[in-house]
């Protein structure tokens, strides 16, 4: 479509339109127009007003486009259709709003009334479940009463009837008529027969055993009987032996005191000791006649009559040592049956010659279950043990210390094991070392002090290297490393050891560091690859950043990790490689390309002073020819 030149006005002074369809083609693009309108509406829901709106809205879009004279005034008269639309749209949503909520006002007077409604069969459906509960209580009450009753028929039937009593119309036996018939004489005496009943109970619970258990008791008692009779046989024996042996010695220390010329020392002891058993005769045979004859003379005090009564006389303060301990285990056991196990604990501590201060007393505490105020029973026991050797003057023995201390452990009472140790209460050995490492469940370094514990244990028994590894997991690594220098030098394979079981950044800066030789304990190589096998990359990737950041003394150009590389002999290019390639796989590009570049230098260096090491040795070899 064209646009004219000039415009002429109409009579009403407004500017003259052009046109709508001067030409061919714009009878083509209302065609056109026509049939995207009809095509539009076909495809979609022709009763929807909202997809018709839109498929004239672009007809009209595509008019504006293409009639430019006309644009500004059918984009006017798009805009005031829009906003009408708008305008409409915005109150039809209004109005169903308040549709909506004139609709929710309405009909709240109805929701209340069914609220109310709902509220009424609720409290009626209570009402008669609270009845249906009452009724079945009371079923379910009748049901036992009638259990009850057969129940209590049941017994009757079962229990034989008991006879009764006839009624005894007599009077009381040593009581008067008048007696009997005073009550309050009755009840002093039915007080009296209270206790009398009471005393009999206790006897027959206490004092009084059955008849069934005499036998044993005399099996036994035979048994000790005759236990006892050949100990006195063998007590006999063995006082004649020493006789004899006392007189043979006296023989010849006379002998040897005179030393007369014509009797040899064999001869003097013999002789002496078949006089000693000539007189032992006599003086038996005398003193069977002198019973016989009812006399009570004694004999003249004869050197050797003397020493023989001496040797035959029993010792009396055995019999009583043996009565006082067998005394002292039947309180322990009573105080240990009547539940005192704390006194128990102290009594068997403090037992003479340690006779209850055994593995034995120490599992029959570990049986008892019940728990005291603040400890277990066997914790009591062993404490009580450990305060009485300085008493005692010994410490218990190896097994003892060591379910003590295991004990212990088990209560978590380090505290009260570090007394036994630095009072030097236990009988030390490598088993309790163990125990006590083995407790600590730190990661590196020990919080818990049983380390600490452990490397006091294995210092006083001189275990170097297990005292080293507890001063390493303490985090004590440049004291484990002086330590090991001085008492116990370490091999590579035992510091590859350590460093399997206790990996930590700082040990692995000990182990790479040079001494004053410029020897390094393990290679940088070694130490990486070690800590690998267990995957730690949080220890490998700050070890070689922070050997990387820092400088070699004699050459602040020349970082630790570059010195390291250079001394390290054993490992290998293929060993770096691998290296090189899990940190990269592990997404370390950064890290592993400083490796890289590092070894890369490090092995031309190499490879340069291999090669002028041996250009070097040609020469010399000449100008020594």
């Amino acid at each position: 479509m064209s646009q004219t030149s000039s415009r002429a006005s109409t009579p009403g002074g407004y500017p003259k339109i052009p046109p709508i369809i001067t030409n061919e083609s714009d009878r083509v693009f209302l065609l056109d127009l026509n049939d995207y309108i009809e095509d539009e509406i076909r495809k979609v829901n022709s009763e929807e007003a909202e997809q018709r709106y839109i498929i004239y809205r672009n007809a009209f879009n595509k008019i504006i486009e293409y009639v430019t004279a006309y644009k500004p005034l059918l984009t006017a008269i798009k805009k005031e259709y829009e906003f009408t639309i708008d305008s409409i749209r915005k109150g039809q949503r209004e109005a169903d709003y308040l549709n909506g909520k004139l609709k929710a006002m309405a009909s709240e007077p109805s929701t209340i009334r069914n609220y109310k409604k709902r509220a009424d069969e609720l409290e009626e459906r209570i009402s008669i479940i609270e009845k249906d509960n009452d009724k079945l209580q009371q079923q379910l009450q009748d049901l036992r009463s009638k259990r009850q009753r057969r129940e209590e028929l049941e017994r009757e039937v079962a229990e034989p009837p008991k006879r009764e009593l006839k009624k005894d119309r007599r009077l009381i036996p040593g009581l008067s008529l008048e007696e009997a018939t005073d009550l309050n004489l009755l009840y002093k005496n039915l007080d009296i027969l209270d206790r009398q009943l009471k005393d009999l109970n206790i006897s027959f619970r206490t004092r009084y055993v059955p008849k069934s258990q005499k036998v044993d008791f005399k099996n036994k008692l035979d048994t000790k009987v005759n236990t006892r009779d050949q100990l006195l046989r063998q007590g006999l024996i063995y006082r004649a032996k020493r006789y004899r042996l006392k007189i043979a010695v006296e023989a010849a220390q006379a002998y040897n005191r005179f030393k007369p010329p014509h009797q040899t020392v064999g001869d003097a002891v013999t002789f002496a000791i078949a006089q000693a058993t000539g007189l032992q005769v006599q003086e038996k045979d005398a003193a069977g006649q002198e019973q016989n004859q009812g006399e009570g003379e004694k004999r003249d005090g004869s050197p050797s009559a003397v020493a023989t009564t001496s040797f035959e006389d029993d010792d009396p303060n055995k019999e009583k040592e043996a009565e006082m301990m067998l005394e002292y285990i039947e309180k322990f056991n009573e105080l240990f049956e009547d539940g005192k196990y704390e006194e128990a604990a102290i009594h068997a501590a403090n037992s003479p010659k340690g006779i209850l201060r055994t593995s034995a007393t120490l599992a029959k505490f570990r049986d008892v279950k019940v728990r005291l105020s603040h400890r277990s029973p066997l914790l009591a026991f062993c404490d009580a043990i450990m305060a009485s050797v300085g008493a005692v003057g010994c410490k218990p023995a190896g097994e003892l210390s060591t379910e003590c201390v295991e004990c212990a452990l088990n209560e978590n009472r380090l505290d009260l094991l570090s007394h036994w140790i630095s009072q030097d209460r236990l009988m030390l050995s490598r088993q309790i070392g163990d125990l006590i490492s083995g407790h600590c469940g730190c990661k590196v370094p020990c919080k818990c002090g049983c380390q600490a514990l452990a490397q006091n244990v294995y210092t006083k028994l001189h275990l170097h290297h297990q005292a080293i590894i507890c001063l390493l997991k303490q985090g004590r690594v440049h004291a484990g490393i002086e330590y090991a220098k001085h008492k116990s030098p370490f091999t590579k394979e035992m510091y590859v050891e350590v460093l399997r079981m206790c990996p930590s950044l700082q040990l692995m800066h000990a182990l790479v560091a040079a001494d004053d030789q410029g020897s390094r304990p393990l290679p940088v190589g070694v130490v990486i690859l070690t800590v690998l096998e267990n995957n730690s990359f949080d220890l490998v990737l700050p070890f070689i950043q922070e050997l990387q950041n820092r400088t070699a003394d004699d050459d602040p150009n020349t970082s630790l990790f570059h010195d390291a590389v250079l001394d390290d002999m054993e490992t290998s290019t293929d060993e770096w490689d691998s290296l090189v390639k899990i940190l990269q796989d592990q997404g370390y590009e950064e890290t592993a390309t400083n490796v890289l570049s590092t070894i890369t230098v490090m092995s031309a260096m190499k490879t340069v002073l291999y090669k002028s090491l041996a250009d070097d040795r040609p020469d010399s070899a000449a100008t020594q020819g």
